[in-house]
């Protein structure tokens, strides 16, 4: 009989030095799952003269990638984000919240953060054998996360890997996972109004994504890479809302060049922040738990619209990018 994955786990953990020693055991997040894994070897194909068939195969450098989904958590999943930014500062309290980066380094001084590589374990029980294999050196190169009406807070890693050896046999366990889930019930955001920062209020959907656009090093002698290169982190996403006002096409008019021009939203429309994504568990005080965005250097896109019909809701759909962001995360009391 096929088997489910009742009888598999994921978990991860950091790693000292490239493809190096890590102890494996993070949570990803609530409902954890694998919805795409590959391992190549790149195969080379090559043929001789006086036939059409192919003679010999050969093989090139080995690199995986890996697709895994999960639910934004409010006690593990901000862990996730050392994979762009490092180490955080602070001890996820209330009174010292972890913060991402912990430098808050922009511009020429972001080069001090570097975010760290990983190793993966997935183990799964078959109908014959047990097969537990742990891929290394392991780069997050995206991390998109979703926030829709009637749904709680999804987020899709896509990772790349560069070194796997042969399974294991030795079956581990599932870990530790004592979180609840972050819903949309709970989640704002604020954009500055010229002053200060206000609720944009029935927002439909929001979706953020960071991208870090990496790539695997390899080296004479090895088919496993020996090294991750991280290229520029993009912050970009998307969010839809009823349309109330006309900031954000104000916004879009005012990027054009001119003697008008306004790079950033903050340049059109001063105040701080200029952007702030919450998710919260909706309480107060001590039990309070929450991951908050904050993002500086502002840019519209663009602006759309839709709904302009008869008896049907108005609403503006918005893409925007930010220069750098401000991650703060508390976890405990």
């Amino acid at each position: 009989m096929v088997r489910t994955g009742a009888y598999a786990y994921v978990k991860y953990g950091y790693e000292a030095a490239y493809a190096g020693s890590a102890t494996i055991d993070k949570s990803f997040g609530l409902k954890a799952s694998v919805s795409g894994w590959t391992l190549t070897t790149n195969r080379i194909k090559m043929g001789k003269l006086g036939q059409v068939e192919p003679s010999t195969f050969a093989y090139g450098t080995q690199n995986g990638t890996l697709s895994v989904g999960f639910v934004l958590s409010d006690v593990t999943s901000h862990d996730v984000f050392k994979a762009f930014y490092g180490t955080a500062a602070g001890a996820g309290t209330h009174a010292s919240p972890y913060l991402y980066p912990a430098t808050n380094a922009q511009g020429a001084a972001a080069k001090t953060f570097v975010g760290n590589t990983f190793s993966t374990e997935i183990g799964f029980q078959g109908e014959t054998d047990t097969m537990t294999r742990t891929v290394k050196g392991c780069i997050l190169n995206s991390l998109a996360i979703t926030a829709a009406i009637g749904d709680v807070v999804n987020c899709s890693a896509d990772i790349q890997y560069g070194k796997e050896d042969a399974p294991s046999t030795n079956f581990g366990s599932a870990p530790t996972e004592a979180s609840a889930p972050f819903t949309f019930a709970n989640g704002q955001l604020k954009l500055s109004n010229g002053s200060s920062s206000v609720v944009i209020a029935e927002i439909q959907d929001i979706d953020i994504n960071f991208a870090q656009n990496g790539d695997l090093l390899y080296q004479l002698g090895s088919n496993q890479a020996v090294a991750g290169i991280k290229r520029m982190l993009d912050v970009t996403g998307r969010f839809k809302a009823s349309w109330k006002n006309d900031d954000a096409i104000q916004s879009v008019i005012s990027q054009l060049k001119g003697t008008g021009y306004k790079e950033t939203w903050g340049d059109k429309y001063a105040g701080s922040p200029e952007f702030e994504l919450k998710f919260t568990n909706g309480v107060s005080g001590s039990g309070r738990r929450e991951i908050i965005i904050t993002g500086i250097g502002l840019s519209i896109g663009d602006q759309s619209v839709s709904g302009l019909e008869p008896a049907e809701p108005v609403f503006e759909e918005i893409n925007w990018q930010v220069k750098h962001v401000r991650i703060e995360a508390i976890k405990a009391d």
